[in-house]
């Protein structure tokens, strides 16, 4: 083969590697679904429902709530029958667009190249598990599935990771082995590729801890020999502990990686710092009460506004004769009567009409008739 094309067919393999390796072309697994569930498939769409429904978290979808997202399957494939309570509409305007065309403008098989069959069957059994719930409502006007991970299940599942590891020979398998999926109960028996999907897991999860603060520079590179040489578990901590400290002092970091490493080394869990899942928990709380607060206001604004208008028709059922009394009456005995616009006197008199009726539907032995 001449030079030229030597040359060529490496440049060839070398794109396509990087094309391969590329962010849109890697999946999120974490670890502790692998081992738990003993199944790659399983762990790969529980992990989706988890990444997607914390992403949501603040997102409340009308009649489910925070935390929902919805996925199609196939592009080919036909709509669930819609529910007893379908009707929703997304709206799309409240999200990230990268977010959500990752989370809802892709199908099941686009993110994770898995057929229809095989999503339905995985979920279902999550689903009667516990750890995900569904809803069939209209997205886009179409009758789309609708997934949130129940967050509950995850301190379960956690607990059992920690007692299998104290005896891993009680691994659990998911799924018996004539339903023709992969099962384990040595968690040694991981292949080489699940292992480079948890450590591009793991670092993604620090990417994302560091981002939106200086120390987002740090490159892919670096955290990998940070985790190689500290271990994952403390590269995590340090990454959020440094990450929280930045966002509370602002301070300039001018060297992002020898700084991380120094939390690694030598990492001082401050007083004030709380770890992700109670950071997320606050947040959610805080967001309720402020739904709630909005929705409090809004009432109130409806309120008054009924009010206003109650009090404007009954103004103008009373007679002229009598609407001139109440503005006489306002102007003589109001200390600021004489000193306002003739409109702020009518708006002060219907007021005064107003509280009469109010005054004589409440206190039977109190009438006000005004003069004819």
């Amino acid at each position: 083969m001449p030079e030229d094309n030597k040359l060529y067919a490496v440049e060839e393999v070398e794109d396509l590697l990087a094309e391969f390796n590329s962010p849109r072309n890697r999946l999120t697994v974490f670890k502790p679904f692998v081992r738990y569930f003993g199944d790659l498939n399983t762990a790969i769409i529980l992990s989706e429902i988890f990444t997607w429904s914390y992403h949501f978290r603040d997102r409340k979808l009308p009649g489910i709530g925070y935390g929902w997202f919805y996925r199609q399957y196939e592009p080919s494939c036909k709509h669930q029958e819609l529910d007893g309570t379908s009707g929703v509409e997304v709206a799309d305007d409240e999200m990230n667009a990268t977010i959500y065309r990752e989370a809802e403008g892709k199908t099941w098989l686009e993110r994770v190249g898995l057929r229809e069959d095989v999503v339905r069957k995985i979920v279902k059994i999550l689903v009667k598990d516990g750890y995900v719930e569904t809803v069939v409502k209209k997205a886009n006007g179409a009758p789309t599935c609708h997934y949130k991970f129940v967050r509950g299940k995850l301190l379960d599942l956690m607990d059992t990771l920690k007692k299998q590891e104290r005896k891993p020979e009680n691994y659990r398998e998911r799924f018996p082995k004539k339903s023709g999926k992969e099962t384990f109960k040595n968690p040694d028996s991981l292949t080489e590729e699940t292992t480079e999907i948890n450590q591009n897991t793991t670092t993604e999860q620090i990417r994302l801890l560091l981002s939106g603060t200086p120390l987002s520079k740090i490159s892919e590179k670096e955290v990998r020999v940070l985790i190689k040489r500290h271990g994952s578990e403390t590269v995590v901590k340090a990454a959020d502990v440094a990450a929280e400290k930045w966002r509370r002092e602002r301070k300039e970091i001018k060297n992002p990686g020898g700084y991380l490493q120094t939390f690694c080394v030598d990492l001082v869990v401050p007083d004030w710092y709380e770890p992700p899942h109670v950071r997320t928990a606050n947040a959610e709380a805080a967001t309720e009460r402020k739904c709630a607060e909005d929705d409090k206001q809004e009432e109130l604004k409806k309120a008054q506004a009924q009010e206003s208008k109650e009090r404007d028709d009954y103004w103008h059922t009373l007679s002229e004769e009598d609407q001139k009394k109440f503005i006489e009456d306002e102007k003589n005995s109001s200390p600021i009567g004489k000193f306002i616009p003739e409109i702020g006197v009518v708006a002060l008199a219907k007021s005064k009409a107003w509280g009469c009726r109010s005054q004589m539907a409440t206190n039977t032995g109190l009438t006000f008739e005004p003069s004819r």
